[in-house]
C-alpha cells in the first residue's frame, strides 16, 4: 500500500501505525555547512571529530534542509547539558499520524462523527489506495489529497 523510503518521509513504527514527517525536500551541502557553523559558534567546546560524525549521521538518517534547521534550533534552545549529543539532533522530527481505511472504519464505529475530521490523502505517487490524515494536518502541511 504505502512505499517506505526516505524520499517520501513515510515512517512505519509498527505494523499498524503509519507516520509521515512534516519536513520535505533535500539535504544540501550549504545547509549542512551553515548548521555546523551555527553549532561551532553555540557549542565551541565540541571536538573537531564531532562534526564529521554529525554530518555522516544526518545523511545516513535521511535529513533534509528543513528538518536539519529545525533540529539545530531545537537543540540549541533545549540542550540542558554543556554539550549536545548527536542523538539529540537525530531524534528530532515532527510527524503526523496516518490511518488506513480499516483504522478509519474502526474509529467511525466508535464515534460516527470522526470521519468528518479526516481526508483521504496521497503521500506516495505509487500508492494504490488512499490513506487518511486529520484535516488540520492536511491543511497545515499541504498534504496532497487523494484524487484518483
Amino acid at each position: 500500500m504505502v512505499q517506505y523510503s526516505a524520499k517520501n518521509s513515510i515512517i512505519c513504527k509498527t505494523k499498524d501505525k503509519y507516520e509521515i514527517s512534516i519536513f520535505k525536500g533535500e539535504l544540501t551541502k550549504s545547509c549542512v555547512a551553515k548548521s555546523i557553523d551555527s553549532l561551532q559558534k553555540t557549542f565551541p567546546d565540541l571536538p573537531a571529530g564531532f562534526y564529521d560524525v554529525f554530518a555522516e549521521r544526518i545523511i545516513e538518517n535521511d535529513f533534509n534542509d528543513e528538518r536539519l534547521a529545525a533540529a539545530i534550533k531545537y537543540v540549541i534552545d533545549n540542550c540542558v547539558y554543556p554539550k549536545p549529543t548527536i542523538a539529540q539532533f537525530i531524534s528530532f522530527d515532527k510527524r503526523i499520524t496516518l490511518y488506513t481505511y480499516d483504522q478509519i472504519l474502526k474509529m467511525i464505529n466508535e464515534n460516527s462523527k470522526i470521519f468528518d475530521f479526516y481526508k483521504a490523502v496521497r503521500v506516495d505517487k505509487t500508492q494504490q489506495s488512499p490513506i487518511y490524515a486529520n484535516i488540520n494536518d492536511v491543511a497545515k502541511y499541504s498534504i496532497e489529497l487523494w484524487n484518483k
